[in-house]
């Protein structure tokens, strides 16, 4: 007997009603789309090996992710504070990243090319990276009180130089998010885009933010 039809106990043939019907279509849509559904939490675009000679879409499971923007709860309360949990998640972001390429050799400041040990990002690849990472974290409406924008651009005591950029919602000023000065996984340089334009080599590295 076809499976559009059921008997009753009195061998009554009876057709499914509609609302029947709409429930059976809805579980085998469910059932498929749990099925198709992908094992991954987020994509992010990453470029390494100086210049981004190397790109790699990474997929993020859902347990990376959440361990990423684990660090924007609770809620800043100023913007401040959103700026040290910045921080922690592009440091974190960093590691995770790295487990999936091969980032994690990734030292600070630029090294010489050795092409036998990929992995190594210049100021491009970190400001590209890092912007990306921010991006993420706005589309999922984790930064409330910044938003993205382009990348800063210097040149001068220690040749040219780029990094990742927000922008703060409520005054306008512009702070710069900077990996490029620390091993793979370290917390980045934020600071005020026009100190940053300033900024001696020295008093980088030797970078401590503000309580």
């Amino acid at each position: 007997m076809s499976g559009d039809f059921f008997v009753n106990i009195n061998h009554t043939v009876r057709t499914p009603t509609k609302p029947r019907r709409l429930v059976q279509r809805l579980l085998l849509a469910l059932c498929a789309l749990t099925l198709c559904a992908p094992a991954w939490a987020q994509k992010v675009n990453v470029c390494y090996d100086f210049n981004c000679k190397t790109r790699q879409v990474i997929h993020l499971t859902p347990a990376e992710w959440r361990s990423v923007v684990g660090w924007f709860r609770p809620a800043a309360p100023d913007a401040a504070v959103e700026r040290q949990q910045i921080r922690q998640a592009i440091g974190w972001m960093e590691v995770v990243v790295g487990r999936h390429t091969p980032t994690h050799r990734d030292k600070g400041l630029n090294l010489e090319k050795r092409p036998e040990f990929p992995g190594q990002l210049d100021c491009i690849d970190e400001s590209l990276n890092t912007t990306a990472y921010l991006i993420a974290f706005q589309q999922h409406g984790y930064l409330s009180w910044h938003r993205v924008v382009g990348r800063a651009y210097r040149q001068g005591g220690f040749d040219a130089h780029w990094a990742a950029q927000i922008e703060e919602v409520p005054s306008g000023e512009r702070f710069v998010v900077d990996s490029w000065f620390q091993d793979n996984g370290m917390l980045p340089f934020v600071e005020a885009s026009t100190e940053w334009q300033d900024l001696r080599h020295a008093r980088v590295l030797f970078y401590q933010p503000a309580d």
